[in-house]
């Protein structure tokens, strides 16, 4: 019985000692991301999700916690995450953005429909990098695994 305890406490220790040396992906605002950008440019991963989207909160959990993804976003991007379902104004390269209802507690956020909006359709999870100009160099609606995420942001200029 006591072998067991000493087994316990050893991969409790070993699980707490990986978690907090798991990197922490470090997210900002937008508006956080046009004051950074005066000071050094980058560009600028967009995360756009909503609470509902079941491919998007796995992607929150897995993709964005991939240790070799999160020091690539930390180290050479602003990454920002949006819910497409915003109801705050949001203040980005000197525009105001708000969010839209379009029925009965359901609608988008502006700057979620400009920056995820490919072939007139707003979907969920969105990716969208965009250049220290604020241009969309890279843009993409659906589920991104780790593996795929990094080849994205290893293939993007910048």
């Amino acid at each position: 019985m006591k072998w067991l305890k000493q087994i316990f406490i050893t991969l409790s220790a070993l699980l707490l000692l990986s978690y907090i040396g798991a990197a922490q992906l470090k997210a900002c605002s937008f508006e956080q991301a046009d004051a950074l950008q005066k000071k050094q440019k980058r560009n600028i991963a967009v995360f756009i999700y909503t609470d509902w989207c079941q491919y998007c909160q796995v992607m929150k959990r897995v993709t964005f916690s991939h240790d070799q993804v999160v020091r690539k976003l930390n180290e050479q991007f602003y990454f920002v995450a949006l819910n497409g379902e915003e109801k705050r104004d949001i203040r980005f390269n000197s525009n105001l953005f708000k969010y839209k209802p379009n029925g009965t507690n359901t609608g988008a956020h502006e700057l979620a429909e400009v920056l995820g909006t490919i072939d007139g359709k707003l979907a969920y999870p969105g990716l969208i990098i965009l250049n220290s100009r604020y241009e969309i160099i890279f843009q993409y609606s659906g589920f991104l695994n780790a593996k795929a995420l990094h080849a994205v942001l290893d293939n993007t200029p910048g």
